[in-house]
């Protein structure tokens, strides 16, 4: 149930962002984020609609209806409205508690994966991301007892964000730039994603200094590894 005074208190918050953007563009002239206000402005009444949350949830459990590792809330629309939300409880735990997974023999490789996969279908295939991923809208649990019998279940569909095909195709390069240590093809892509500074862009998305992802000796080393499994799988 949401709290009576966040709703109300909104339209403030809205107008002291907006207040630091303009402050931010009239003593930085090439201040080039005001639509951060306007993103706000979009983003805030939205996820505070619990109704667009229910539908947000229902497609995404209609995205990974055949994945059996995956599972997402069952929404009750009966008992459903713009402040209220009724779903199903969830069993599970934070992907942040490792020494739980730890107890309980996961496979947190297996389990990384599973992640990464989740994400990566829904950014690149679906254009249709749960876009509040943080430990504590990550759940996981054990369906049998085997280390990879696991099953992830996704919290929290208030906020969603939709990618165009050539936002997708740009974010695409974006890596494959990454991957090659192509420094002309992430600035091409950052430029594509409208970012002007492609290291910073390259550092955050990756959490890396950008002198490490253009490390010749860190991609040898990388290509070493790559040749390592193919001749092992040959």
């Amino acid at each position: 149930m949401q709290h009576r005074w966040i709703k109300e208190n909104v339209n403030g918050d809205l107008k002291m962002i907006q207040f630091g953007v303009d402050v931010a563009r009239a003593i930085f002239p090439d201040f080039h984020y005001g639509w951060l206000a306007d993103e706000f402005k979009t983003r805030l009444p939205r996820e505070l609609d619990f109704v667009i949350e229910a539908e947000n949830a229902k497609r995404c459990a209609h995205i990974f209806r055949h994945n059996k590792k995956v599972s997402v809330p069952k929404i009750y629309d009966k008992y459903t409205q713009k402040r209220v939300l009724v779903m199903s409880y969830e069993t599970g735990f934070s992907v942040a508690r490792v020494k739980e997974m730890h107890k309980q023999g996961f496979d947190l490789k297996h389990l990384a994966q599973l992640i990464s996969e989740v994400f990566v279908h829904m950014i690149f295939k679906e254009g249709f991301i749960h876009a509040d991923p943080h430990p504590g809208n990550l759940f996981v649990r054990k369906t049998g007892p085997g280390a990879r019998d696991v099953e992830l279940v996704l919290l929290d569909h208030g906020i969603y964000t939709e990618l165009p095909k050539d936002t997708r195709l740009s974010y695409a390069k974006l890596w494959r730039g990454v991957l090659a240590q192509d420094e002309v093809m992430i600035r091409e892509a950052s430029s594509d994603l409208g970012c002007d500074f492609h290291q910073l862009f390259a550092s955050m998305v990756v959490n890396r200094k950008f002198e490490d992802i253009m490390d010749d000796k860190k991609k040898t080393a990388m290509k070493s590894r790559l040749g390592e499994k193919e001749g092992a799988g040959a």
